[in-house]
């Protein structure tokens, strides 16, 4: 007996859709291009001392489009200095020769982050604002209508049914603002209290915190450029993307550790 064998067409439209669905963003992770690695609450460490001033940087994680390193730095000199995130920069190589890096560039300004928060922060109240002013009127006149309705009896049985639902939506639009500003609020927490910022630093003091820098997804190699008292420190570390599918990583990240043998 011959089987007959039905073959499911799927539509246009649903095949544009997968063709069209997000997928995750590559998992970028930093490693010390250096054999002298220190690992510290899990994260791998590379130091450097010149002249009474010791520097330490250490990745630190992913935030969006975004890589966050800890840097520290300790004054073991006599006099005071600045410790100045403004000063630092960072260059990202596509290879091991000098010519396939890009320009040196600056990492992110915390305090221009925060200033940039401040204003979203005062654009964003005011729009709560003004929109549950308008909603809030919303509701009023969607009140009016309804008892009209009763009052005429041309009520079609769901009597304050318009005030019920500008009063939903006024509701749900009141959540969502108020969201908004709890991301912004707690963005404002990262960058005010566990970024570096500037410090002056006296002697035998330290500081330490974070500096983020854009990811540039074709590097192979990342730089960060530290400058303090007057004194330049330069640290390697090897880039590594792993691609998502939906499903989990295609391949794991390697080991950090390694060194390349690459220097400016």
């Amino acid at each position: 007996m011959a089987v007959r064998l039905r073959f499911i067409t799927v539509p246009a439209v649903m095949l544009a859709a997968l063709a069209g669905c997000a997928t995750p963003s590559p998992l970028v992770r930093l490693y010390p291009s250096s054999p002298d690695v220190i690992w510290v609450a899990g994260r791998a460490s590379v130091t450097q001392q010149d002249g009474g001033l010791r520097v330490a940087a250490a990745f630190d994680h992913q935030d969006g489009e975004t890589l966050g390193l800890r840097v520290e730095v300790e004054n073991a000199t006599e006099g005071r200095l600045d410790v100045d995130p403004r000063e630092f920069t960072f260059t990202t190589c596509r290879g091991p020769k000098m010519d396939s890096c890009t320009p040196t560039r600056r990492v992110i300004d915390p305090e221009q982050v925060l200033v940039t928060l401040d204003a979203k922060q005062s654009r964003e109240r005011a729009d709560a604002a003004n929109s549950q002013a308008m909603l809030g009127t919303m509701v009023i006149l969607s009140a009016v209508t309804d008892v009209a309705a009763v009052t005429s009896g041309h009520g079609n049985g769901n009597v304050g049914g318009n005030t019920v639902a500008t009063a939903s939506l006024m509701q749900t639009d009141a959540a969502a603002r108020n969201t908004g500003l709890a991301s912004i609020s707690t963005q404002q927490q990262v960058w005010s209290n566990e970024a570096l910022r500037r410090n002056t630093l006296l002697p035998g003091a330290g500081v330490g915190g974070r500096i983020y820098l854009p990811i540039d997804l074709e590097a192979q190699f990342v730089w960060l450029h530290v400058r303090a008292g007057g004194r330049f420190f330069s640290f390697p570390f090897r880039q590594v993307a792993t691609r998502l599918d939906a499903y989990g990583a295609e391949s794991p990240a390697p080991q950090s550790g390694v060194g390349t043998g690459y220097g400016h």
